[in-house]
Parts: C-alpha cells; structure tokens; sequence
C-alpha cells in the first residue's frame, strides 16, 4: 500500500507589496492567526530556527477589534525586540478575545554572532489589513512597513 503525500498550505507567506511587505496568514483557528503572524514577523526579522527557548515573556495587548489587536500583538512583539532586542521563536495563546490578546513567546535576544540580522520591521500597519473566517479555518493579510 503507498501513502499519499498531504499538502497543507504554508501557515504564512509573503505578498508583493510596494516598500513594504506583506504577509498572508492562514490558521486553523483565530489563534493560529496570531501565532502564524507572530511567527511571519519573527522570520521576517532572522531565521527562527536558530532562535533558542533561552527565556519566556508574558505579552498582553488590547485593541478594540481583532484586527487591531493583530496589529498591537505584531507592535508590542516589535517592541521588545527594539528595546530588549528579544524574539520569539514559539507562540503560545492564551486568552484571545476580539478585544483581548494574552500570549507566551519563548525566544532569546538576538546576539549578532549567531542570528541572522534580515529585514528591519518599523510597524505593523493597517494597509490591507483584514482577518476572515474561511470553510477551512481563517485568511489574515498584514502589511509590515520596512
């Protein structure tokens, strides 16, 4: 008996977009929408896999719908990296309202010796901005200025 080959569609993947760049993020459920971002976001700044789980940081954002609170869940992830100079590797909600995000990431701060310095991120933006269920799960699309 042989054994298909499943394709699953990648949880995230770049859109072409003018100065900036997008990303496209697929979930099986609303929380894997944040989890694939935040994931797009951190392979956007350095290869994640050579990222290690040296520390976890508790992430608490509000916003006064889900796709604002995409958009302050990308910033604030931004923020520690520019100011602590922290990436997640791995994502763990855990407690997602529309208004409400609580996370886990577990990473390390970026040491130059070792990661990969790729795109410099600004902002996560509202341009395009748009999170929708879908029959298979969830579609987000965020743009991210450079």
């Amino acid at each position: 008996m042989t054994s298909k080959r499943v394709s699953r569609p990648r949880p995230y993947r770049a859109l072409a977009h003018t100065a900036d760049l997008g990303w496209r993020i697929r979930g099986a459920s609303l929380a894997d929408i944040f989890v694939n971002a935040a994931r797009a976001l951190t392979a956007t700044l350095t290869d994640r896999r050579r990222l290690r789980r040296r520390e976890v940081r508790e992430v608490a954002v509000e916003a006064p719908d889900r796709e604002a609170l995409l958009v302050a869940w990308l910033n604030r992830l931004l923020y520690l990296y520019d100011v602590d100079g922290f990436l997640g590797r791995d994502f763990e909600i855990v407690h997602l309202t529309p208004e409400t995000l609580t996370a886990r990431a577990a990473g390390e701060i970026f040491d130059p010796a070792r990661h990969l310095a790729k795109t410099g991120v600004k902002a996560a933006t509202y341009h395009h901005l748009e999170i929708s269920p879908r029959p298979d799960g969830w579609r987000a699309t965020v743009i991210l200025d450079l």
